[in-house]
């Protein structure tokens, strides 16, 4: 079989993930690979955005951190990792999270890193001074990059960077994301909510390619993130409320756009032809229940109300200023489908990132649950049919993100969650009920 370049990088960035704690040197990767270190080091900058170096540092430090935040001793951690000492450690974390790793666990919530697959990723990986270039687009190369991470899940965000106080960089390898939601904030203003609103750049377009990359700048939306951690740990059902109502105040501003706008999700098709398939396969789902499910929501399906929605509404998307739900972002994958998805999916979002498998767990939940799906009705009014249609939405949500995520070797934890939400909330089919 011959390997080509891509091949070649996927197998040392295997080597590498296995062998994080041992001497790597850049002569053997590039032996092993059968090319000049200088040609193998151009190679592996095209395939990742990063020197061979500045990778294996990365993976080092992103290992190291997870485990001081499963209880391992930071010093251990890092001379594990091939750091001399902890002021190594120490300096070479400040540089890529650009804070102390005592600052970084106080914010953030580290999981296990994934194994990168160059054949898989969706996300583009660029180096501070890369994104400093496409800055220049707008003029503003000088200003200080930081991340963004969504505090309910702990995950940083891979396409989006911060940029000074006010702004938001976001990057794709494909522009109609970032197209779609250049138009839906033009469309939005006027609505009374926060969006973030992209600046033209100097050639006066709101998204700018650079090679192959797509980016655009935002103004950053005002307010802090919501935590669905402690929406979940309080009694949070009015919180849960205001955040249903936020959604349908939504869906009235989203329900006069164009149907061009976005493509149609097919949500009762998706599941049906290939997400029930693929939770069948592990053998945890009855006949009966897929069966019922084809069923019941295939009569409903079609009488459901459908607009351009958000599609992927997560409480950390929603902006909160002097208590009130005040702004929503990311519109990249806004489609034109159901709209009784979104309220749905905020609500799983919720138990997904807070789920543990026992009753208690779903008991604390169905108040919210209750509470978005009421809010929603009180602001965008539900039909009778979409009431009837709510639990197999859910079911859907929980099917699809179940096929997704079990397709991607960086989402196995999130598969098994998922999984484990699916039959749990089958056993509460009745109370989902509205």
């Amino acid at each position: 079989m011959v390997l080509d370049h891509l091949d070649r990088i996927q197998l040392a960035l295997d080597y590498m993930e296995q062998n994080l704690k041992t001497d790597i040197h850049v002569r053997e990767l590039s032996q092993a690979a059968g090319y000049s270190e200088s040609y193998y080091g151009d190679l592996f900058r095209e395939a990742t955005g990063l020197p061979v170096r500045q990778y294996l540092v990365r993976r080092r430090l992103a290992h190291a951190i997870w485990e001081i935040s499963s209880g391992k001793k930071m010093l251990d951690a890092a001379l594990e990792y091939g750091f001399d000492t902890y002021a190594g450690f120490y300096r070479a974390f400040c540089r890529e999270y650009g804070c102390s790793p005592s600052e970084y666990l106080k914010s953030r919530h580290p999981v296990r890193p994934y194994r990168i697959d160059l054949r898989q990723e969706e996300k583009i990986l660029l180096m501070k001074k890369g994104i400093q270039g496409l800055l220049a687009h707008w003029g503003m190369e000088q200003e200080k990059i930081g991340e963004i991470y969504y505090e309910g899940s702990g995950r940083v965000s891979e396409n989006e960077f911060r940029i000074g106080e006010d702004s938001i960089l976001k990057i794709s390898a494909m522009p109609d994301g970032l197209q779609r939601h250049a138009r839906i904030s033009q469309a939005l203003t006027g609505s009374g909510l926060h969006i973030p609103r992209p600046f033209p750049a100097k050639d006066g377009n709101l998204v700018v390619q650079d090679g192959d990359v797509f980016c655009m700048l935002c103004r950053k939306v005002p307010g802090t993130r919501l935590n669905s951690g402690k929406l979940f740990a309080q009694d949070g059902e009015a919180m849960a409320y205001r955040f249903g109502e936020l959604i349908g105040k939504l869906h009235l501003a989203l329900r006069g756009l164009d149907t061009d706008l976005c493509q149609e999700n097919h949500l009762y098709d998706s599941v049906r032809t290939w997400a029930l398939k693929e939770v069948q396969k592990k053998g945890h789902l009855p006949l009966s229940i897929a069966g019922e499910y084809e069923r019941s929501f295939g009569k409903l399906y079609e009488k459901l109300p459908k607009q351009v929605i958000h599609k992927n509404m997560n409480l950390s998307y929603v902006f909160l200023e002097e208590g009130r739900m005040t702004g929503i972002t990311d519109f990249e994958l806004s489609e034109y489908g159901v709209r009784l998805f979104d309220p749905c999916y905020a609500a799983t979002g919720i138990l997904s990132e807070n789920f543990t498998d026992g009753e208690e767990c779903i008991r604390k939940w169905l108040p919210l649950y209750r509470g978005i799906l009421s809010g929603y009705d009180g602001a965008a009014h539900l039909t009778e049919e979409e009431k009837k249609a709510v639990p197999y939405v859910v079911f859907s949500i929980q099917m699809i993100c179940t096929a997704y995520f079990s397709q991607r070797t960086k989402y196995e934890d999130l598969a098994e969650i998922n999984e484990r939400m699916l039959m749990r909330l089958l056993e509460h089919k009745k109370e989902l009920e509205v």
